[in-house]
């Protein structure tokens, strides 16, 4: 059974789910007059009375918020049990589907990120505002590839008119959590800028440092304790000498000691100007006028993302595209799309609850710059049976709730639970499968979708491809 679907006045409509979390879910809005879209936070209240309170202290925090790397807050509502919030829609999608498994990124993207993410952080404590749960996860990316904070269910001010307090909650994700946030009380900007140190890591060398920062950790042990045999494994042998220096000053075991925010933007590596064409990912050469595709990304999806980045942009295009060096013809015969925020956020006003299925199967999904994706050349019927027994072939356990939307649950490399969502979508001459996380560690999600993507490589479209949008079954709500 589908869940609610909100249908809103003055044409706001839900088209489908973007994420999901612990407490609630995250919906795309789109006002079918205008275009602009916005992205809806829902808890539902009776589900998790205890989240009241929390979500209370959430909004109240991200109001307060104005800056260009914090994901914009347009308002609240809340209509019997159910509170939303209005926030800004990030059409590039998460940081961590930008990361290669195990590769990472070239050091000027790393650093472009990671500059955007300590000019965030360094705002949220000028704010006396203290994230607490910083990862690739709550990082998006807006449709100028501009890096966002989200999602601040665990956020907490540590000062106020000038004083500070320290701070006793133990929360976080593990693998990010500094050790002495498992420890004791503990001050929070030393805390957030531990968390960006590993987030660092992960971008440069495609995977996290250690699982969590304790003594059962030998990974983690052997950081504190400087063992020189630690420079010969992954992922540090991933990260040139320059980064690491930087490294060793943020992800110092002792937080009195550990950099500033200061200290790291004056760093040589956070201020080198690395050119675009030398910033190859450590350990892995790449020749002049190689394209990096993130999970080996056959041509065709390259050019949905392509389109997607052209169908998200001001001004219209040409209504029929070849995608940069992919020879992939696209035709669209349909009016641009063009996405902003509200003109008027007041204007998210409830009217009614609604049964509905079709905010899971639009072909709005592809607007999200996603590379978890795969066209195939079977049916609709037939890739949900091929997806189902790939399933159980890597045995992961699946359920299917909603029409053509396939619910995977497994675990990921730390032994936690991994969930996430295959919708097939009927685009007419082909069929999109479209991945995305709903619970869990993004690298290790996408790690599953490379594995996946080979099991389907037998029946995946290859080489060019024409996409008419104008035959997808599902279209924009009229």
């Amino acid at each position: 059974m589908a869940g609610p679907v909100v249908e809103f006045v003055v044409g706001w409509n839900v088209v489908q789910t973007l994420g999901e979390g612990a407490f609630g879910e995250v919906k795309l809005l789109i006002n079918t007059d205008t275009g602009e879209a916005v992205a809806m936070k829902m808890v539902d209240l009776i589900k998790h009375p205890d989240a009241d309170a929390a979500v209370r202290k959430e909004i109240c925090i991200h109001r307060m918020l104005k800056h260009t790397n914090i994901i914009k807050f347009y308002g609240s509502r809340r209509e019997n049990a159910m509170q939303y919030m209005f926030l800004e829609y990030a059409v590039g999608g998460e940081l961590f589907d930008r990361i290669e498994p195990d590769v990472g990124m070239p050091q000027h993207e790393a650093q472009k990120y990671f500059r955007e993410l300590i000019n965030g952080v360094e705002y949220l404590h000028s704010r006396g505002v203290t994230h607490r749960d910083l990862k690739p996860e709550n990082l998006l990316l807006d449709e100028n590839d501009h890096l966002k904070i989200t999602d601040f269910g665990m956020a907490t001010l540590f000062r106020h008119q000038g004083k500070e307090r320290e701070l006793d909650r133990k929360c976080g994700t593990k693998p990010y959590m500094a050790p002495e946030v498992l420890l004791r009380s503990y001050k929070a900007e030393p805390a957030d800028i531990w968390s960006c140190g590993v987030i660092l890591v992960a971008l440069l060398a495609g995977e996290l440092p250690w699982d969590e920062p304790t003594f059962s950790c030998k990974e983690f042990i052997s950081w504190k304790d400087k063992d020189c045999s630690l420079f010969t494994t992954t992922p540090w042998t991933k990260i040139d000498n320059l980064a690491l220096s930087l490294l060793r000053k943020v992800l110092n075991t002792v937080p009195r000691h550990r950099a500033s925010i200061p200290q790291v933007t004056g760093h040589q590596w956070f201020n080198k100007n690395f050119m675009k064409a030398s910033g190859i990912r450590t350990g892995e050469n790449l020749t002049p006028g190689t394209k990096r595709m993130c999970s080996e990304l056959d041509r065709a999806n390259s050019a949905m993302d392509d389109l997607s980045t052209r169908m998200i942009c001001s001004q219209p295009e040409a209504p029929s595209v070849v995608g940069r060096d992919t020879g992939v013809e696209v035709n669209i015969n349909v009016g641009m799309i063009s996405f902003s925020q509200p003109a008027q956020p007041d204007q998210l006003l409830l009217s009614q609850m609604t049964q509905g299925t079709q905010a899971s199967q639009t072909p709005l999904q592809r607007l999200v710059k996603r590379m978890t994706r795969v066209l195939v050349r079977t049916s609709l019927a037939d890739t949900i049976t091929h997806l189902e027994a790939l399933f159980t072939k890597l045995k992961y356990t699946h359920r299917c709730h909603t029409a053509n939307v396939v619910t995977v649950t497994t675990l990921d490399r730390r032994g936690a639970q991994l969930v996430y969502k295959a919708t097939v979508i009927d685009m007419g001459q082909h069929i999109l499968v479209d991945f995305r996380l709903s619970k869990g560690c993004g690298l290790d999600f996408k790690r599953h979708f490379i594995r996946i993507k080979e099991g389907l490589s037998h029946i995946i479209v290859k080489g060019p491809v024409t996409w008419n949008m104008a035959m997808a079954t599902n279209m924009l709500p009229a």
